[in-house]
């Protein structure tokens, strides 16, 4: 059963099988190309009509640059990647303790300080931080 990869222009529509080569009348369109075998857009990119398989992904977040046929830095995604694993820490190491009002005051008042250092230093991290891919985290309260 043969089957194709369809694109257009460069960029990848689907990838059909079927008995015979009747399959691409039927899902082929004026300005379509294809070419035999699957080639799945996860490891695939396309230039002038050729595929190529893409070279080894770094660590997330990048996106591959179709002009240099690198991978490229997301600096955006790095940042918001930091603000999230920030709010995770706020929500599972601070929030249940500082929003229990029996816990909290469970807690002396040097205790009580550190965590709300420890909440600070949290919040100020982004501010903080000069390359998102390496922030120094605070410890966190024992």
């Amino acid at each position: 059963m043969p089957t194709y990869t369809i694109f257009r222009e460069n960029k990848f529509k689907s990838i059909i099988s079927g008995p015979d080569d009747s399959v691409l009348e039927l899902n082929i369109e004026d300005g379509d190309e294809f070419i035999e075998g699957e080639y799945a857009q996860d490891d695939y990119y396309i230039i002038n009509s050729n595929f190529y398989p893409y070279p080894p992904r770094p660590d997330y977040p990048h996106i591959f640059n179709l002009v240099t046929e690198e991978w490229d830095w997301d600096e955006d995604t790095s940042w918001s990647e930091l603000r999230f694993n920030r709010d995770q820490k706020l929500l599972t190491e601070i929030d249940p303790i500082v929003t229990n009002p029996l816990r909290w005051s469970s807690l002396s008042e040097d205790q009580q300080q550190v965590y709300t250092s420890y909440r600070q230093e949290l919040l100020d991290l982004p501010d903080n931080t000069t390359d998102p891919r390496n922030p120094v985290w605070p410890e966190p309260p024992q």
